[in-house]
Parts: C-alpha cells; structure tokens; sequence
C-alpha cells in the first residue's frame, strides 16, 4: 500500500512540476518578441487634425477647422489651406483657402491621455467655398511666419457633403479586417491566405471597400483590428503598410476606432504606431443631428500588449480582451477617472443630440450583460489567458444612464445584438455587434464576411439588420445567414457595377444585386460628354462635375435603388441577381 501511495505521489508531484514549468513559461515574459523596431515614419507631425482617421464633415460656405501642432507658437502669420479631392478624375481641382482666424489653446481633438492630449496647438478656422463641389478631400495647410514656412498633409482628411442634407444621413460599419501575410498560419491561429497577393496586398479589404463606394454612404465607421500581427515577429509594420496604402482607395471619410491587434507590441509599439498615423485613440464627433463617441477598449500595458512564442508554438500577448481604465466603482460614474471620466463628460454635454452612438471594439454586452470580450479565455481546462480586464460594467452604466441609442462593436467575428433599458425608462441601449471582413481562418463558418448599412434621420434609426433583426449585409452572394459558410469558395461580390456599357438609348450602368433585399446605390459615378441636361432613366442624378481637366466632359454622380434578388443558397451555388439598368443620355 505505501508503495502505491509514494508512486501516487511522484506521479502528482510529477504533475505539479510539469504544470509549474509550463505554467511559468505561458504566463511569464519568456519568448517575448523583439522590441525595438523603428517605427514607421509618421504621417500625422503638424497637422493633427483633422486626420484620415478621424476626419472633419463640412457643409459647402461652411467653417472647416484644423489643429496644428506647432511648440512655442503663437497665433498669427499667415495661414493657408488648399483642399484637393481624392477622387482622381477630378484631378487639377482645388481649393485655396485664406485662414479667418486663429487661437492658440488646448487640443479640442485629442484628448488628454491620447498623444496630444492636453498640448498646446494651434486651432485654426478657414471657410470652405460655397460653390466647392461635394467630394472627399486631401488637406494641406502652411504658416508662414518670418519668411519660416510650414506645411502639413492629412490624405481624405475633410467630407465636404451635400447642401442642404439636413439632419439624415447614411453610414456603414465595418470591423475585423486583419490585413496580414500570406502562409503564417501557426499551431490555434490558423489564417486563410484567400484574398491576399503574394506581395501582401489585402484584395478582400479592397473588394470590401468597393461595396461601400458603390453604396456611398456619407461616411464609414471601423471598429478596429485593422492588422493581425500575431504569428511571426516583425508582422506589424508590413501588415500596417499595406492596410494604411489599401486606405486610399475610399471615396468617403472613414472614422476609425483601434481594436487589440492594433495596439499590439510585435517589433514597434501599435498604440504609438497608430496614434502617429491614423488619429486619437479616442475622441468624438457630430453627424447631423447624432453624436458619435468613439471608445478605446484595449487599456493595457506595454507588458501586456508585447508578443510572445511559447514552445515554438503559441504566439500571443498576454492580453486581447477588452479593458478600460478609470473606475474605482463601475457603477459609480462620479468616481470615473482618465478615458472613463472623458467619456462620461462627453455624453453628458451631448444630451441634446437626438441619437447617441458609441463606437468601441470589444462588446461590453454580448451575450446578455456578461461581457464574454472582457474573460480570460481558458486553455486545456487549466490555463486562463487574455483578459480580466474592468471597464464593462462601467460602459454599460454609461450606455443606459446617458442614453447611448446604439454601442457599436466587433472582436468576436460575429453578429449579435441585446440591449438594456435606458436608466429613465425611456427608452433602450443597444449593444450591436458584428461580423468581420477578413476570410479568417477560411474553411466552413457559422459566420461570414459582412457590414452594417446605417440609416438615420433624427431620433429614427433602420437598416442595420439584413433581413432579419439580427445579421450583418454579406460582402458575398453564397453567404449563409442561419448556417456554415463555406469561406474558401466564397467569391461572388453581392452587388456587382459594371459601367460605360452600351445601352438603349445612350451609355448605361448595369447594378445587379444579389443580395435579399432593395439597395440604395449612390456611387454611380463615370464621365459623360458636357451637355446642358443629361436624361436618366431608372436613376436619379444628382450631381455633375466638369472635368479640370477637360471642361468638354463631365463627371456624373447618379443614385438608383436595385431590387431584391435571390441570395445563392451557399458558396457555390449562384443566386439569382436583381438587376437595373442605368442609362444616361
């Protein structure tokens, strides 16, 4: 009996030993990828704002306002801006604006505990042309003082939007694009190299971003994890590089919030590499009569946030989950302090607004109230990893207490949507979750590539759920709904433009649609020969444009809505497309 009992014992001991070793290397800083990289060199130096990130919507004969940081400045000198649109058929026009006025005083953009929070810049104020043509824009602005000149770009920077578009307005969502190498799948991190060209080049991202063009909605939102960088050291800057190039090819401002792939520390340090690049870690903005507060969900540590390889094996920070900091008592608003307390002052001041949105990465909800986005997540049943982090109960308090109509995040790669009752009973805080772009780790899903269309008009919201109340529009005909989805087949984009074609009666855009309900297309756009009116027929035009370059032809923006076609029942069976023929004459 001893003899079983002292074998019992080596074997637990054993045991014990095995599980102190490895436990020692996962949770330890053992692996740690190489540190101290050079960072990309930074696009955003002196003109801080407005950025691609986090960009300024104007009205043509409007106030349009920029920061730059300038130490030791003060106001005065001359100041000068020239607006350039992004579309390149409209290359040779642009804008040269005078400043009407400049102060100097505390970033009103970054705020304090982002990278220029709580600095002195230099706030300035130009008015835009009345008769500037409604597009999106490069700025560039110059002081010269003392014969010293200064000049800063930020490319699509400013949305110059229709006159007289009043309180409505569309918008999309769009979350978990993981532009990435191709052949870096590892050992649980498994990665489709579907969508991506030898050289990196992130061609889902692009097809994505095509469908929202041909939409054109006012502006796109992103909800974070913009690169992967989690497989092999070094991933960071090439995958950035190519996601920031891939960035150009939007033809409407896009508002980016970062996600925790995006902070991660592989070889350079995200946080600082998007803060120098893409905008604030956190802010806010207004869009017609809503106000949208965008969220920083990934609070921790540079320890936390540094890539590791165990065994040859796992590659992983120690943290991926969700955290904000600043909450002594999370049910205490009062007690709030650092982003959390920012938070709460800017929704407080935004009471007014008819709609309050918050944008943020990982859900502080899903699913009913629990918050899975903030849990470790746990490994062989013995070893939890990733999150633990506070801040949840806190969004959620400030979601019902300050009325917040919509929380909008991604992470998970999925859709879901739950909500609580606002704290005056008046009405409800919806946490809206969704799909991703990326093909992920490819194979067969309960998932599928996608994106929310937002329409909004005051205090009425709609259009966010695909036919039902629940999914995400798919970027792909063959996308299942209430099923697997078979990623590595799925190639069909939903909806489809093919322009210039011949037509009856003149030129013709062919829209088709795949998808299961009626769409509302605003990006017809192509060039036409100059006439005094143009007929349209099944579309409505609703802007022309000279060309610069050629006063004989004229760019035409045309807006249609395609009917509901017959989604392809999977990957690879087509459905069966609705189509509208555009013609112009």
């Amino acid at each position: 009996m001893n003899k079983w009992l002292r074998a019992l014992g080596i074997v637990v001991l054993v045991i014990i030993i095995i599980y102190g070793v490895i436990a020692i290397n996962l949770y330890s800083s053992v692996g740690r990828f190489p540190t101290g990289a050079t960072r990309p060199a930074p696009a955003i130096k002196t003109l801080i704002w407005p950025t691609i990130g986090y960009p300024e919507l104007v009205a043509p004969g409007s106030a349009m306002n920029a920061e730059l940081y300038l130490p030791g400045a003060t106001a005065g000198g001359s100041l000068t801006a020239t607006l350039k649109p992004v579309r390149p058929e409209l290359s040779g026009l642009a804008y040269a604006l005078n400043a009407d006025a400049s102060t100097t005083g505390t970033s009103e953009r970054w705020p304090r505990g982002t990278r220029f929070g709580g600095r002195t810049v230099l706030r300035v104020r130009f008015t835009v042309p009345a008769q500037a043509v409604p597009e999106l824009y490069d700025l560039s602005v110059t002081r010269t003082v003392g014969g010293r000149q200064v000049s800063d770009m930020q490319p699509h920077a400013v949305s110059i939007a229709p006159p007289g578009q009043g309180k409505a307005f569309t918008f999309v969502s769009l979350s978990d694009i993981h532009v990435h190498q191709r052949n870096i799948s590892r050992f649980m991190t498994p990665q489709s190299n579907k969508g991506i060209t030898p050289d990196g080049t992130p061609v889902f991202f692009e097809r994505a971003i095509d469908q929202v063009n041909l939409l054109r909605p006012d502006f796109a939102v992103m909800l974070g994890d913009y690169v992967r960088a989690q497989s092999y050291a070094g991933e960071y800057k090439p995958e950035f590089a190519n996601f920031y190039k891939s960035l150009a090819r939007f033809r409407v401002p896009v508002f980016m919030v970062p996600g925790n792939h995006d902070v991660y520390w592989n070889g350079v340090n995200g946080a600082e590499v998007y803060e120098e690049n893409i905008g604030p870690l956190f802010y806010s903005f207004d869009a017609g009569d809503a106000h949208f507060t965008a969220v920083n969900t990934n609070q921790w540590s540079a320890q936390d946030r540094k890539m590791m390889e165990k065994f040859g094996t796992f590659v992983y920070p120690r943290k991926w989950q969700g955290q904000v900091l600043g909450a002594p008592d999370e049910r205490k608003p009062k007690t709030y302090l650092g982003q959390l307390a920012w938070i709460r002052d800017d929704l407080a001041a935004h009471q007014a607004a008819a709609t309050r949105f918050m944008l943020m990465h990982h859900d502080p909800y899903r699913p009913n109230g629990k918050a899975v986005a903030w849990r470790n997540e746990r490994f062989a049943g013995l070893f939890t990893l990733g999150g633990g982090g506070s801040g949840s109960t806190a969004l959620k308090e400030l979601a019902a207490r300050y009325r917040v109509a919509y929380t909008l995040t991604g992470h998970w790669h999925s859709d879901y949507i739950g909500r609580i009752p606002w704290l005056d009973h008046q009405g409800y805080a919806s946490f809206v979750n969704q799909t991703m772009v990326t093909y992920d780790e490819g194979g067969m899903k309960d998932s599928y590539p996608g994106y929310r269309s937002w329409d909004v008009n005051g205090k009425d919201v709609t259009g966010y759920t695909y036919l039902d109340t629940f999914h995400s529009v798919p970027i792909y005909d063959g996308s299942v709904l209430n099923g697997m989805t078979d990623l590595d087949r799925l190639d069909r984009l939903a909806m489809t433009l093919a322009r210039g074609l011949p037509g009856p009666g003149g030129s013709a855009f062919y829209l088709d649609n795949y998808l299961g309900e009626a769409m509302d297309a605003r990006g017809l756009i192509g060039i036409f020969p100059a006439a005094g009116s143009h007929k349209v027929a099944n579309g409505e035009l609703y802007q022309a444009v000279p060309l610069p370059s050629n006063p004989a032809l004229e760019l035409l923006y045309i807006k249609t809505r395609v009917g509901a076609g017959v989604p392809g029942p999977n990957a690879t069976t087509p459905g069966d497309p609705a189509r509208v023929i555009v013609t112009v004459e």
